[in-house]
């Protein structure tokens, strides 16, 4: 099993999953008067500028560490 491909395929996969949802922010409707708690358009905005920062600095880490990764079995 090529444990590092997988891995770079799964944030590829996980930054695809972004982009598409960053896609339906702007049908996000403000929440109404309601006993529930509907984050808002700034709220979900902020949330998702967040998971990518984070998404691109776990990406830069790996490639980073590739060559130890490989090393301890985690094959390209």
């Amino acid at each position: 099993m090529n444990k590092y491909r997988d891995l770079m395929a799964a944030v590829a996969l996980v930054r695809t999953a972004l982009d598409e949802a960053k896609k339906l922010h702007k049908k996000i409707q403000e929440p109404g008067e309601t006993d529930w708690r509907v984050p808002g358009r700034d709220e979900v905005d902020g949330a998702h500028a967040k998971a990518a920062v984070e998404l691109t600095s776990f990406h830069a880490a790996t490639v980073k560490w590739e060559k130890e990764l490989v090393s301890k079995g985690w094959r390209v």
